[in-house]
């Protein structure tokens, strides 16, 4: 069965995208929690984000700190897959927006409705409630500081991680919700869509393939051979924003060419394993996102029913939105409280109420913001029904 295929037999929907959104919200709401709750390594080791030098150096006779160094470089792969996998889900979904919509004003506008009324949410609860219940500052002061002012220009893709004096004292000092770091690159992906859309080259296939092999192309050998002093990681976590767009672009191009993607059980495993060695090799990161990009939605083509009949409504953009201030709070307001406790149990009790508080406020903004700001679709002129799945951007800053 091929991609396309395996769409119309599910009604245009990814069966399994549904979990995949949720499974991959949870997941970095869970290891932000763990590093909010115990902070940053002081003096990290010297072969950090590099699994090579960490087993080599345990090989030779490394004590019990390169053990678990070892340990946190081989599931450092599957990190920088999450947000990785999340714009490749969001390339896709776009793609079948702007094919079924083919105007660029509906196209933006169902875009903004998705993202800005839960972002504008999220901004403005940090800023007049979080913030003056937390800050070191005094309310007159809080409110006239040059930053309080700024971090309303997370709404428009200005980001600003900081609010005047709050969380001054957490094991991760001063950073409201670093999680926006994705709405810049999430703008241009958009952007770039928009352009596609508007010279047509995204309907045209044959012009999108020798585009896109070009572009890849590119990549992939300026990466290898150093070219223009790519970095393709922005730290030991996170690829960079240009790679991250460049996976929105991969899935476009699944989308276009779904009929000659072949769904296949033994492809997936041998591009996940390419995935995870070309990382732990850092050989070509453009490469293993090429193979990241099959695994996702291959991934995303399984179906769950069982977690689909539990869970009914989608709080994967709630819990990424909200997940990280309502952290940090969470360590501000308890961790004081917790200093007879090992970090183990710390991190175990911060998570679970992380997760739990999380999950509330995603569901409260699902239920009061997002799904009304998405029934008004309907009043878009030519909009028409659309498969429930492809309403939902699949990307982190939504």
């Amino acid at each position: 069965m091929n991609l396309e295929s395996a769409l119309e037999k599910n009604g245009g929907k990814g069966p399994g995208f549904h979990f995949v959104r949720h499974a991959l919200s949870v997941v970095i709401l869970l290891h932000h929690a763990s590093i909010l709750t115990v902070g940053g390594e002081i003096a990290p080791l010297v072969t950090k984000g590099d699994a090579v030098a960490t087993l080599d150096r345990l090989f030779q006779g490394g004590d019990s700190a390169f053990l678990r160094q070892s340990i946190i470089e081989l599931l450092r792969p599957f990190l920088f897959s999450l947000v990785g996998s999340f714009f490749v889900l969001s390339g896709f979904l776009v793609a079948g927006s702007a094919f079924r919509t083919r105007n660029v004003r509906q196209f933006l506008t169902f875009r903004i409705l998705r993202i800005v009324p839960a972002l504008s949410s999220e901004v403005m609860l940090s800023a007049f409630v979080l913030g003056p219940l937390v800050t070191s500052y005094a309310l007159g002061a809080y409110f006239g500081d040059p930053l309080f002012l700024r971090y309303f220009g997370n709404i428009f893709g200005f980001v600003s991680y900081e609010l005047p004096g709050v969380f001054r004292t957490n094991p991760v000092a001063d950073l409201v919700n670093v999680n926006l770091w994705t709405l810049p690159p999430e703008f241009y992906c958009y952007a770039i869509m928009t352009a596609m859309m508007l010279t047509g080259v995204v309907y045209r296939t044959k012009e999108f393939l020798w585009l896109f092999l070009a572009v890849t192309a590119s990549i992939v050998l300026s990466v290898a051979l150093g070219w223009f002093g790519l970095s393709t990681r922005q730290d030991t976590t996170r690829f960079s924003s240009w790679l991250i767009v460049y996976l929105f672009v991969v899935g476009v191009a699944m989308w276009v060419y779904a009929r000659h993607i072949p769904l296949n059980r033994w492809t997936f495993l041998i591009c996940g394993g390419v995935y995870y060695v070309l990382m732990l090799a850092k050989a070509n990161d453009a490469l293993a996102g090429l193979a990241l990009a099959y695994c996702i939605i291959y991934v995303g083509m399984t179906p769950f029913p069982l977690f689909d009949r539990l869970l009914k409504v989608d709080l994967s953009y709630g819990i990424y939105l909200y997940g990280y201030p309502i952290t940090q709070a969470l360590v501000f307001f308890l961790l004081p409280h917790m200093e007879s406790l090992g970090a183990y149990p710390r991190k175990a009790i911060i998570m679970s109420s992380a997760l739990l508080l999380t999950s509330i406020f995603a569901w409260a903004s699902w239920t009061w913001i997002e799904k009304p700001a998405l029934s008004l679709k309907r009043f878009v002129g030519g909009a028409r029904r659309k498969p429930a799945e492809m309403e939902n951007i699949a990307t982190p800053a939504e």
